[in-house]
Order: structure tokens, then sequence, then C-alpha cells
């Protein structure tokens, strides 16, 4: 029964394929034009090679270990830190032909950056907001660990952020979190990824997590033939005719998403990193997505109210996951980042694209892996639900 479901589902799916081509245009018509509006704020900054970088620290802003760790993770990346303790950060960039200049203070850094070395700036950039990201995770996870008694200390911060330029050098002023001595610095540098791929891997991962529009000609179909009330008689199990939907709907979203890749690697020369784990990472979001909208749909049975709340929440998750506002220099703190599904895969991607490995890789794959597993069982439960109350 369940096989003859599945392949009725592909039939109807593909008589409206109007939605399933349009999720395959979409996304590359945004990467064309996203690819080459923003080209210039993601200015390549690969081959930068060493960087000499000065640095100050105010009112206590580091720790000596800190410091000593900072050290460290900057020597590994072929930056040569500095310290400075006098003198206006911007005329010690110019005069000293600096990379860089980073003023720590108690809260927050500000660095400065030389305009004439673009690439070496973004580079810096990156450098320090992945130190204290890194440092961040490791403070949170040190203190579920510690017990009760030991308590590291806690500081209001503002969430104020300022960019300001003075003549030909541009300083920007992140807040950040209270770093203590417990922290353990390790960072790595992300080499360069231009607007083309990173826009052309982005939105082919955003694009995969709006796949329950492929649905609507299915729903309807379902409505206008009353295919439920069939199943409620046939007396078919509320899990095998959520897998018959949901089969169908996955495998045709997943070949649709890999005709866009392929689109984006010939049109747009988009470089991907592993094949195999770029194609598992986006086909199990896939599955996460479909699951998600599937939940919605069987608890309010209108297409119209799934795809207002699937979109509201995938719109939120691309904005705190890097989809509009690239993430690689957000200024949005870390554990509000790591609330979004969509900022796993998008930083996975990107990073098997770049380095060709990533540590958010199980990450992404347990957290989706887990949406598909919770979401599908609320869908099923909800499902049963209403069968009942129809009955009824």
């Amino acid at each position: 029964m369940i096989r003859y479901l599945i392949k009725n589902n592909f039939k109807i799916m593909f008589r409206s394929a109007a939605n399933i081509l349009m999720l395959i245009v979409a996304p590359l018509a945004v990467i064309a034009v996203l690819s080459s509006a923003f080209s210039a704020l993601m200015e390549s900054y690969e081959d930068v090679g060493s960087m000499k970088v000065g640095y100050r620290i105010v009112d206590e802003g580091l720790s000596e270990q800190m410091e000593d760790g900072l050290k460290k993770a900057a020597t590994q990346q072929d930056i040569l830190l500095i310290e400075y303790t006098d003198q206006d950060p911007q005329e010690l960039v110019r005069s000293e032909n600096l990379s860089g200049f980073v003023t720590f203070a108690k809260g927050s850094y500000t660095v400065y950056e030389n305009e004439d070395l673009k690439g070496n700036g973004q580079a810096l950039e990156y450098f320090i907001h992945a130190v204290y990201e890194q440092v961040a995770l490791q403070n949170m996870e040190m203190t579920r660990s510690l017990s009760s008694y030991q308590r590291f200390p806690e500081e209001s911060l503002s969430d104020d952020s300022s960019e300001t330029g003075e003549g030909s050098d541009r300083i920007t002023e992140y807040p950040v979190n209270v770093i203590n001595d417990y922290s353990v610095v390790k960072a790595d540098h992300m080499p360069a990824v231009d607007s083309t791929d990173y826009y052309g891997i982005i939105y082919i991962a955003y694009f995969s997590w709006c796949t329950i529009v492929c649905g609507a000609g299915l729903f309807s179909a379902e409505k206008k033939n009353r295919i439920g009330n069939k199943l409620r008689v046939s007396g078919i199990s509320e899990f095998k005719a959520y897998l018959a939907k949901f089969i169908p709907l996955v495998l045709v979203v997943i070949a649709g998403m890999a005709v866009a890749t392929g689109a984006s690697i010939v049109l747009f020369g988009v470089h991907w990193g592993s094949p195999l784990w770029s194609f598992l990472l986006v086909a199990i979001g896939i599955t996460a997505a479909m699951s998600f909208g599937l939940m919605i749909y069987t608890i309010f049975d209108n297409m119209v109210i799934t795809v207002i709340l699937v979109f509201m929440a995938v719109w939120t998750w691309g904005f705190l996951g890097g989809s509009f506002e690239t993430y690689l220099f957000s200024e949005m703190s870390a554990s509000i980042q790591h609330l979004s599904p969509i900022y796993y895969l998008n930083r996975s991607l990107i990073e098997l694209s770049t380095m060709g490995e990533s540590d958010y890789v199980w990450r992404s794959l347990a957290i989706s892996g887990a949406m598909t597993v919770v979401c599908s069982a609320l869908a099923v439960f909800a499902g049963m639900i209403r069968k009942r109350g129809k009955r009824a």
C-alpha cells in the first residue's frame, strides 16, 4: 500500500512541476545578483602572506594567559603581534606600515585597518573574531563543567558597536564577552572566500530549507480528491501515511537542489568543498526542513498558514545564520547565532569549501537529524489526534 502511495505522490508532484522548477531557478537568480552586488564587500584576502599587527591592552582588557594564547595562535597563522604602549593607533599603522592595529579594552576590542592593505585587514578581523568566538564557546563549556561554587565573573556589556573612518583607515569597535584566566585560545584563520563562492553556497543551503513549497500541488490534490478520508477508511497507519508524503518530497527536493548546485558550478564557477560531505549536509538539512514543514501542515491543515509560518522561521534562521549578513564578520553574539540550524549548515559548507574541513559538520548533521526525528514524531502524533477527532 505504501509503495503505491509513494508512486502516486511522485506522479502528482511532477504534474505540478512549476514549484520544483522555481526551487531550482530561485537560488540561481539570487546568486547571480548578490555575488555581483557584494563582490567588493567579500573581496578576497587570500595570499596575504605574513602580517605585522600592533596591539595595545587598555584597562586590563586581556589577562596574561589570554595574551600569551593570542600570541601563540597568531604565530601559527603567520601573524606577528607587536605591543605598543603609546602613540595613536592610526599613526602607528601608517608610520610602521602595519597590516592593522588592535586595542583590547575591558569588554571590547577595536580593530584599526590599513586601507592600503584591505586583504590583510579582512584577515585580521576574521582572526580576532574567531579567537573570541572560540574563547566564548570554551567559557560556556567550562562554566557547565565547574562545580556550583566555582563561578566566573560576569559583567554587563553594551550591545553597541560603532564603525567610523578617519583619513584612509577604517576603525571597527566590537563588543565582546568577559574573558577569564581559564580561557585557552585555539583559532584557525580561514582562507579567503569570495562573493561568488559564499553566496553560491549559502543560497543553495537557504532555499533547501524552503522545500515545503514543493508539496503545494500534492496537498492540493489530497484535499481535492479527499485522499485523507480514503486513507482513514483503508486503515493505513499514520506513520505510513506520513512516509508516503515525506519520502517523495525529500527525494524530489534533493534532486532539484542537486540540479541547482550543478548549475551554480557551471554558470558561476562556485567552488564546493568535499562533494560527499557537502551533499550529505544539504540532504540531511532538506529532511529536517521537510519534516518541519510537514509538522506545521499537519497541525494547521492549511497550506497558506504553513507557508507563512515556515518562511518566517526560515527567514529568522537565515538572518541569524549568515544568509543575509555574512556570518564571517557578523557582530551578532555566537550564542545567538547558534540558535539557528542554518548557521551550522552555512558554516560547515563554507569551511569545507575554503579549508577542506570543518568542526561544524557533525554538529550540523546532529542538529538536522534531531530536527527530522522530533518534527516527524510530532507530525505523526498530530495526524493521529486529527484522525481521531474526525472519527468522533
